[in-house]
């Protein structure tokens, strides 16, 4: 399936989903209303910039949203209202009533709707989740994911009613991967706790199986390199990756590197191009991809109600989602 791609937004993580597309030979077309969009497509060697949204949805026959996350909802909806299959960055929404709305839009117009969780598609993810399928730990009864980062250089990012913080950056992906692996979630209960740019969550989750995850997300100064880490125990065994222990080399200083939201990936075996060939496949075919809609609501709700225990000081239980 050859398409034409509407990529809206210009900045960091359109740096991953750009040249992934041009790799899986389609065309690109990208606005962004920051002056950034030439400079993309120069440093990656294709697509042509346009000069508004109508100009993108005119020419696309998939939208690709690369924006700020408060600014997901409006796009989305104006991709519907094209009719345009969408591909959204995560978190699908800044808010709960947003993702709520927005899925169940598309799923009301029979329209496509992606949400962008790539760590489902990271070689040690998409193992960790065969792995359990097979039953070679047994039941799963303890997750442990961990991820850290240092702290975004200013801008949206730092803005919590714009980003949602290190819950909706950083979390999110495990959110997803918890459920994915040990299944929906009852229960939550969280802490959060900030200091100057630094911000750091700790979220336990019981899912209705009876098991338990322990999520950890942390955004800080410190000079410190991206990092995850899980082990899932199970009845028969534990499954287990950091990536520290397979990174080539590691540096312990003062000196900061210059910033860089993406975690290091292979070329060869990107994960954002295998979302984003995943997405394209289902268009065509109709089969459901790895990631559907209603998973990146059922990773908002979850969030959600991190962010309610967090603040409140409370478990937060949560009623069973139903399907669209």
């Amino acid at each position: 399936m050859h398409t034409t791609v509407g990529l809206i937004g210009a900045g960091g993580i359109a740096n991953a989903h750009l040249p992934a597309w041009l790799d899986l030979g389609h065309d690109v077309v990208v606005h962004s209303i920051a002056d950034d969009a030439e400079a993309l497509t120069r440093r990656h060697g294709g697509g042509r910039t346009v000069p508004s949204l109508d100009a993108l949805f005119e020419a696309a026959d998939v939208v690709d949203i690369c924006t700020p996350t408060h600014t997901h909802y409006e796009l989305a909806l104006a991709a519907l209202g094209h009719g345009l299959p969408t591909i959204c960055e995560k978190p699908l929404t800044r808010t709960l009533p947003e993702a709520e709305d927005l899925v169940a839009r598309f799923a009301d117009a029979r329209v496509p709707l992606f949400p962008a969780h790539v760590v489902r598609y990271f070689a040690e993810y998409a193992e960790l989740h065969r792995a359990v399928t097979r039953g070679d730990i047994g039941s799963v009864a303890v997750q442990r994911h961990t991820r850290q980062g240092r702290s975004p250089a200013g801008g949206w990012f730092l803005d919590e009613a714009l980003s949602g913080g290190v819950l909706l950056d950083l979390m999110i992906h495990d959110i997803d991967m918890a459920r994915w692996i040990g299944g929906e979630v009852e229960r939550v209960f969280a802490r959060t706790h900030a200091v100057g740019g630094s911000q750091s969550t700790q979220a336990f989750l019981t899912h209705a199986n009876g098991s338990i995850s322990v999520l950890t997300a942390t955004w800080t100064t410190a000079p410190i390199e991206f990092r995850t880490l899980f082990e899932v125990a199970g009845s028969h065994g534990l499954l287990h990756a950091d990536s520290d222990e397979r990174r080539p080399y590691r540096y312990q200083g003062d000196a900061v590197p210059a910033p860089d939201i993406l975690p290091d990936f292979s070329p060869l075996t990107s994960p954002y191009r295998a979302e984003i060939e995943d997405f394209v496949r289902s268009v065509a075919t109709g089969v459901p991809p790895r990631v559907t809609a209603l998973d990146g609501l059922a990773a908002m709700r979850i969030a959600d109600a991190v962010a309610r225990s967090a603040a409140e000081g409370r478990p937060v239980d949560l009623k069973p989602l139903e399907a669209a």
